[in-house]
């Protein structure tokens, strides 16, 4: 049986998808997909358009990749950073993850998932699967920390579902006004809740 015919072009570029993964990552981050097309993301990759296409077959595949890496590496970020694992508290961890967030090479990447939710709108199969890892990704890190600060496993998962839902909002909130006392507050008025953990006598004790 003979071997599947290889183009050499691909050979010549395959070891550059990550490459150029990390390149057009980049792009879309700071122009958007609004409008987006491949020749232009190729142009500004130096690369041609026929090169784009053999690692990436279409824009939606793009995306997609660009929209993973963006979500792996924000994940990475997360497990990596000193001040978020040395959080005494979920309270802390938030309000540092809040100050991260707010930094504008960080604000790019919750443009880009509103963006890329407006954009694909119902999702199914790949699509659905990257969704879930997004919200979930950042649930499993709240809930963790929360259910170390003694909250049941049961009442952490919705906790952590409110406050993922709160960082979001006021995300998208800061991104349209340009707020950030105005969100600060908010971000501390939310958080306040956390710093009241049913191991050291929560809103469910009286007496």
């Amino acid at each position: 049986m003979s071997s599947p015919h290889v183009d050499g072009r691909t050979l010549r570029f395959q070891h550059r998808r990550p490459e150029l993964l990390a390149a057009a990552a980049e792009y879309i981050l700071e122009h958007g997909i609004s409008g987006l097309s491949l020749r232009p993301v190729a142009q500004a990759l130096g690369v041609t358009h026929a090169t784009l296409l053999r690692h990436f077959s279409s824009k939606d595949e793009l995306l997609l990749a660009v929209a993973e890496k963006v979500r792996t590496d924000l994940a990475a970020w997360l497990a990596s950073d000193a001040e978020l694992r040395e959080a005494h508290s979920t309270a802390e961890l938030v309000r540092a993850l809040w100050r991260r967030l707010c930094e504008p090479q960080e604000q790019r990447q919750f443009l880009l998932l509103f963006e890329f939710v407006g954009h694909h709108g119902e999702r199914s199969g790949e699509d659905e699967k990257l969704s879930r890892s997004i919200v979930h990704d950042w649930i499993g890190i709240i809930a963790g920390r929360l259910v170390a600060d003694g909250w049941p496993p049961e009442d952490a998962s919705a906790l952590s579902t409110l406050v993922l839902a709160q960082v979001r909002g006021l995300q998208l909130d800061l991104l349209v006004s340009g707020d950030r006392t105005r969100a600060d507050r908010a971000i501390d008025f939310a958080v306040r809740l956390l710093d009241r953990s049913p191991r050291a006598g929560g809103a469910d004790e009286h007496g």
